[in-house]
């Protein structure tokens, strides 16, 4: 398997998009009703599942085999992105894009137990199963292509965060009110 750059940043979106799926379904059963738009930007990609995807095989591959440790190493990790994340949201925007204060144990609405034992489990799949599914995937993409894909895939998400950053800076200027866990909800 070719592991060059554009693979690399094909198979970090393929994560996000994958991210962007998982936050669409869970939250749209968790609402009952269905629930899009969970990436900063405006297409479907959550990034932070691409970081944590690349986080895990660059931190928690000693673990990979051992499955305790792992679960609890991809627990500690995705909380703390968590943590992180809303932090930095907050500090840029007074808000972060989701809450978790209905949820027994939580933080803030940052983090929560429920989620934290979630990401162990999704740490043993990425590890069992779905890293070599996605590299696979990827792999299919052919060589000129898969150039095209990561740069055309790198060149909308950075025009895309560039235009969600200025409205969200714009958007938060015009209010004095923070708001918490925008989630669209149809």
């Amino acid at each position: 398997m070719d592991m060059n750059i554009y693979h690399m940043i094909n198979w970090f979106f393929m994560f996000s998009f994958f991210g962007y799926l998982l936050e669409c379904i869970v939250l749209t059963y968790e609402y009952r009703t269905p629930v899009v738009n969970r990436g900063f930007g405006h297409g479907p990609f959550c990034i932070i599942y691409g970081f944590g995807a690349l986080g895990a095989c660059l931190f928690l591959q000693p673990f990979a085999s051992q499955t305790i440790k792992l679960y609890f190493a991809t627990s500690i990790m995705a909380t703390t992105m968590e943590l992180v994340t809303a932090h930095l949201m907050i500090r840029f925007f007074g808000s972060f894009w989701w809450d978790y204060s209905h949820k027994w144990m939580n933080y803030k609405g940052i983090i929560c137990f429920q989620s934290s034992v979630a990401w162990g489990f999704l740490g043993i799949f990425f590890f069992r199963f779905l890293n070599g599914f996605v590299h696979r995937m990827v792999g299919y993409i052919s060589g000129s292509f898969e150039k095209w894909t990561a740069l055309c895939l790198l060149a909308f998400y950075f025009c895309d965060f560039v235009y969600s950053f200025r409205a969200q800076l714009h958007k938060d200027s015009d209010s004095d009110e923070p708001v918490l866990g925008r989630l669209k909800i149809y």
